[in-house]
């Protein structure tokens, strides 16, 4: 059974499909290759926008699988039968909607019909957010609006930090998330030129002391997130609909 690795927040321009990608291609390097050649992991896109999917067909060479699950509803809830480790999934944002307005707060358009799917297969939510003031209110709606009620488990990453700033930022957003009780990762993914680079993830980098350390921090997180890929099965027939658009 496939663990299902959401990665989620409200608002836009976050990390998110930065960090999906680069988490299934550091988890595809460790846990390896079927002895078919087939892949244990898949990063699976639910953005409309496409961005992990227009990433992923650049790669000259994929680690692991790709999934549109973006028009897919109905076959979201089969995701952890499909014969994989570990599916890590890029989700869109969404409009802000006031739960006390007696409205989902994910809306009720098609993509929050597709985020509400997703969210009752996951294992856990991995909440990337800014070390930007402007990024604070997005998160506290995204957890305290939508994770909590659900129960589902999270973990808030600090993404994009600029070490140059000093880590006065980091402090100020770690320190947040701790007053409001949000279980926040020792891990500070940073930012890196390298990391626009569409061409290639991380487990593709180059050797120099840049890339290296542009790569280190997701192996760190993926380490610190437990991401272990545990045995599944044979190869199963994919769900209706969840086509693999790459292998």
């Amino acid at each position: 059974m496939a663990k299902v690795h959401v990665v989620m927040n409200r608002k836009g321009g976050v990390g998110k499909s930065l960090i999906s990608l680069n988490m299934g291609a550091v988890c595809a390097d460790v846990r390896g290759s079927r002895p078919d050649g087939g892949a244990f992991v898949a990063v699976a896109s639910a953005d409309p926008q496409g961005t992990a999917l227009w990433r992923a067909a650049r790669l000259a060479e994929l680690p692991f699988d790709i999934l549109d699950v973006s028009d897919d509803v109905e076959n979201i809830g089969h995701l952890k039968a499909l014969p994989y480790a570990h599916i890590f999934v890029d989700t869109p944002g969404w409009a802000e909607i006031d739960p006390e307005s007696g409205k989902d707060p994910l809306g009720s358009d098609r993509y929050g019909r597709i985020l509400r799917a997703l969210l009752e297969q996951a294992d856990d939510v991995i909440v990337p957010m800014l070390t930007e003031p402007d990024c604070y209110e997005p998160t506290w709606q995204t957890i305290e609006w939508v994770l909590k009620p659900l129960g589902v488990p999270f973990q808030v990453v600090i993404n994009n930090w600029p070490p140059a700033e000093g880590v006065a930022y980091v402090d100020g957003t770690r320190g947040w998330c701790e007053r409001h009780g949000y279980p926040v990762a020792q891990t500070v993914i940073r930012r890196y030129r390298v990391h626009t680079n569409a061409t290639k993830v991380v487990t593709q980098y180059n050797a120099n002391r840049v890339e290296l350390q542009a790569r280190e921090d997701f192996y760190r997180y993926a380490l610190e997130h437990g991401l272990r890929g545990a045995e599944v099965g044979l190869p199963a027939q994919a769900a209706p609909g969840a086509g693999v658009v790459g292998a």
